[in-house]
Parts: C-alpha cells; sequence; structure tokens
C-alpha cells in the first residue's frame, strides 16, 4: 500500500483474466471494476451513473433490472446465499478482479420494538446485515488473490451505513440496529483485512429523498400503547422527503470509494456531521432528548 505509480493514466492492456475461452482486457489502468449491491435504486443507482461516468466497469446487483447506460446488471437477492455467490461469479468470470464492493442495499422496517413480529425481525436483518456479509464472503477470495493496483490497494469495500446507527432512532430501533451492526462489522473487517491490503469504510448518509421512504414497511401495532408513534413517522417521512438529493450523497460516496486514503467512519454532510460530533462528546442525556425533541416523543 506504499507504492504509487507516476503513471496512472498510462494506456496499457493488460491480461486480467481468461475464463471460459473468455478475454477480459482493461483499457487503462485506472479503470476499476466495481460492484454495487442495490444499485437499481435511490442512492444506489446514481452511485452506479457516477461511476459509470468516471469510465469504470460497473455492475448493478438487485433483483429488477432497470437498465441504466454502461451499467451491467446481475440478478442478486443479498438474502439468498447462492443467488450472491452466482452474481459474483459472473462478474469474476467477465473481469478477473473486484476492485470496489460498494454494499448499499438495504430496507427499512418501522415500528414499537415491543410489537415487531419474528417475521419483521428476520426480514430486517437479512437484508441489512446478512446481505452485506453474503456478499462480502464471496467477493473475498478474489479480492484477496488479485494483483494489487498501482497504490497497493487490492480492494476496497465500502457499507452503506446510516446516521440512525450513530443516534438510533425510535421506532426505528430494528434499522438502527443493523446499521450499527454494519459499523461494528466494517470496523472488525478493517484490521482483519489489513494484511491482504484491502482497506475497509463506512459512509453514514443522514435524511435522503428517495422512494425509500415509501418503501419502508410499517408495523403499526402498538399505536395505542405509543400514542407519540404516528407523528414520529410523519415527522421522519418530512425530513426524508426534505433530505439531500441523492446525486449529492452519491458524490460523496464515489469520492469515498475511488480516494487513495480514506478513514473508518465518513459522515456526507454538514448536519450529519454536527450530530455524529455530538454523539462523541456529549452525554447521552443529552443526545436522547435531542432525539425525542425531534421525533415527538
Amino acid at each position: 500500500m506504499f507504492f504509487h505509480s507516476f503513471a496512472l493514466t498510462l494506456q496499457v492492456e493488460s491480461l486480467s483474466s481468461i475464463s471460459g475461452g473468455q478475454l477480459a482486457v482493461h483499457k487503462t489502468m485506472t479503470e476499476k471494476v466495481i460492484i454495487i449491491t442495490g444499485a437499481s435504486s435511490g442512492i444506489g443507482r446514481e452511485v452506479a451513473r457516477q461511476m459509470q461516468a468516471k469510465g469504470h466497469h460497473v455492475y448493478d446487483f438487485s433483483r429488477s433490472d432497470r437498465p441504466q447506460e454502461g451499467v451491467r446488471h446481475c440478478f442478486c437477492d443479498v438474502t439468498k446465499r447462492e443467488s450472491v455467490e452466482a452474481a459474483v461469479t459472473e462478474v469474476v468470470d467477465k473481469e478477473g478482479r473486484i476492485d470496489v464492493l460498494i454494499l448499499c442495499a438495504g430496507s427499512g422496517v418501522a415500528g414499537a420494538l415491543e410489537f415487531m413480529t419474528e417475521e419483521d425481525m428476520k426480514f430486517q436483518f437479512d437484508v441489512n446485515a446478512f446481505g452485506p456479509l453474503r456478499t462480502l464472503q464471496a467477493a473475498l477470495p478474489t479480492m484477496r488473490t488479485q494483483q494489487p493496483l498501482e497504490d497497493g490497494e487490492r480492494g476496497r469495500i465500502v457499507f452503506v451505513s446510516s446516521m440512525g446507527a450513530v443516534f438510533p432512532l425510535p421506532f426505528q430501533g430494528l434499522y438502527s440496529a443493523t446499521k450499527a451492526g454494519i459499523n461494528a462489522m466494517a470496523y472488525a473487517l478493517r484490521n482483519e483485512l489489513h494484511a491482504h491490503d484491502i482497506s475497509v469504510t463506512c459512509v453514514l448518509p443522514g435524511d435522503v429523498k428517495t422512494g425509500f421512504t415509501a418503501a419502508r414497511r410499517f408495523n403499526d401495532n402498538g399505536t395505542d400503547v405509543y400514542t407519540c408513534m404516528k407523528d414520529t413517522f410523519a415527522e421522519m417521512a418530512s425530513d426524508e422527503e426534505n433530505g439531500s438529493k441523492p446525486d449529492r450523497i452519491a458524490a460523496q460516496i464515489v469520492r469515498v470509494a475511488l480516494r487513495r486514503h480514506v478513514g473508518m467512519y465518513n459522515t456526507l454532510d454538514w448536519l450529519s456531521r454536527a450530530q455524529y460530533l455530538l454523539q462523541r462528546i456529549a452525554p447521552h442525556r443529552l443526545g436522547l432528548a435531542v432525539v425525542r425533541k425531534m421525533y415527538k416523543c
């Protein structure tokens, strides 16, 4: 990781793989093979568009095939190991390597923890926590053994977490728990992969205006007990509808994914940075009070 070629834009033709009689050739040393889970919509789709515009080889791992110019779709259900492994194999057979893995696929389940069903719990963790783990497990055997790039790095893994991991949200306890788990997983993985020259990082978006809001599952059982829950749901939806635009957040994620040196946790807007700082330096009592006020609890 300590040597940097002076010729990053040197035009070369390098044989990267021969698989099933198919020759995979990369035109320049600066082109990277990038997998993005959940790139058919929301932030992931915009990240894929921006990566493709920079000339990279971009693969969308998702269940929905929503064509985007220059982005190759691979069917992938992150809750099914065989589906993930088949999608990764498809990329490796064609490209011979995986340079950047961006784990963006996610879902949301909202409701009072007291009334969450087994189905709610399993669904939320299967997509948001186990899905990224399945994907990196399928990709790492290739990433660990491939030739390093010019900067000495063999690859990079980018987890798309959430500010909900820093300030767990009322009535989004399951979602926040999965994102906190992602942060912990990434932290551990960064040390595990240090000797293999694979960097690991997390990005923590705040409120973003995407279709995620409409797609969120709601378990509204217990509204008679938790009388503020409906107001909290409405406040969350309003914050997201007035949140950052996906292209702005995606641009930040692209920068994190491609820059040479990257930190462990990356906030993506001024409000998130302020919230992250508050959580680090303020008493928990203050943080809890701020969240209660924000979400009308």
